[in-house]
């Protein structure tokens, strides 16, 4: 997990200072949680794809409720995430420190090596929960 300080821009250029937590287990390998720390007791949480976090840190990766990619300005070190919640509200921009997303990124890939996510998955698992009749135990 690491905790970093971004900037969420709304509609009208409203600019919201948040925290933001990023979680990783390798148990889902493919996915990285993103905790919005909204108010004292309100926070949000998506969960998206970290190879689109981590293609979005090269080039514009993604298309529908999510897209992520680096500054224009690479000397400001920073990666854009937008986040669409539904199709009838702007986007949210997620601002973040690059230099902390790639940090995190890297001790990922150090859990799970892309392309061995696969080899992370309890297949056998879940098929014997989907396959358990109603009312026995997991």
């Amino acid at each position: 997990m690491a905790r970093i300080s971004v900037r969420l821009v709304l509609a009208d250029e409203v600019v919201l200072p948040v925290m933001l937590d990023l979680c990783y287990d390798s148990a889902d390998p493919y996915a990285v949680s993103l905790t919005f720390h909204l108010f004292a007791d309100e926070s949000v949480e998506w969960v998206i794809g970290r190879d689109l976090l981590l293609e979005g840190q090269q080039g514009l990766a993604g298309m529908g409720d999510v897209q992520v990619w680096p500054s224009r300005r690479p000397w400001v070190g920073q990666v854009h995430i937008a986040l669409a919640p539904c199709a009838k509200r702007d986007a949210v921009i997620v601002t973040a420190p690059a230099r902390a997303l790639d940090a995190f990124l890297r001790r990922t890939l150090e859990v799970v090596p892309a392309g061995t996510e696969e080899c992370h998955l309890n297949l056998d698992g879940t098929v014997r929960q989907l396959l358990r009749g109603p009312g026995e135990p997991r």
